[in-house]
């Protein structure tokens, strides 16, 4: 398990954060080594990176294995690259602080093990900004799957702007699982809040069961 401490400045210890019974070792980053090499720290400490921020590019140019026992600094801009790492732990430098992000009620939407979080179904409908936030972040998966089923990938890439990354490995999954009818469904309903969005006021139990729909649909 890898832990990022989200950080506006770089600090040196973690004794102001919430990390019960966390044993470190703080070390440089020219310090870190492979997982597959012998470690320089007993097994049960963490090596907390105390002097450079990291991006998920600089540890993947490392080859760094997540399920490794780091702890990296990582600025709030560059969260959003890590949404696909399951090994992860995040930890914020301040107190008391909760943050929710789009792709993580999405990977919910579709995935058939885990139910709505309660918290990040409020989160996102509590205001028409916020649901716009999660709505524009699934629109663009859904987009995605869609050109995917009937466009080359880098003909998709090209028009997307994107880089072939996780999310295109994340795409080719869910098209074996959903399959065009579901996707062409969901672009339907996509259709329809949007309408609504436009048209009406906004309403937060619309977009509630626009998010459980989506669930029930795609739920593979």
């Amino acid at each position: 398990m890898t832990y990022l401490v989200i950080t506006d400045n770089l600090i040196d210890n973690l004794d102001n954060l919430e990390i019960n019974e966390l044993k470190y070792e703080k070390i440089k980053s020219d310090e870190i080594i492979n997982s597959t090499s012998v470690s320089l720290f007993s097994d049960d400490s963490y090596k907390f990176v105390t002097d450079e921020f990291f991006t998920y590019k600089k540890l993947e140019q490392i080859n760094y294995e997540f399920n490794s026992k780091y702890i990296f600094q990582v600025k709030k801009a560059n969260l959003s690259k890590f949404q696909h790492i399951e090994s992860l732990q995040i930890i914020h430098n301040s107190k008391n602080i909760i943050e929710y992000f789009p792709w993580d009620l999405s990977n919910i939407i579709f995935d058939n093990r885990k139910k709505i979080d309660k918290n990040l179904l409020s989160f996102f409908t509590e205001t028409e900004s916020n649901f716009r936030m999660f709505l524009n972040f699934f629109s663009k998966e859904i987009f995605r799957l869609k050109l995917l089923t009937s466009a080359d990938k880098n003909d998709v890439l090209e028009v997307l702007s994107e880089k072939d990354d996780y999310k295109y490995k994340k795409a080719q999954t869910l098209i074996k699982k959903t399959g065009n009818d579901k996707i062409n469904d969901s672009i339907k309903y996509i259709y329809k809040i949007e309408k609504k969005l436009v048209e009406s006021t906004y309403n937060q139990e619309n977009s509630k069961r626009f998010i459980i729909a989506m669930k029930q649909k795609l739920q593979a």
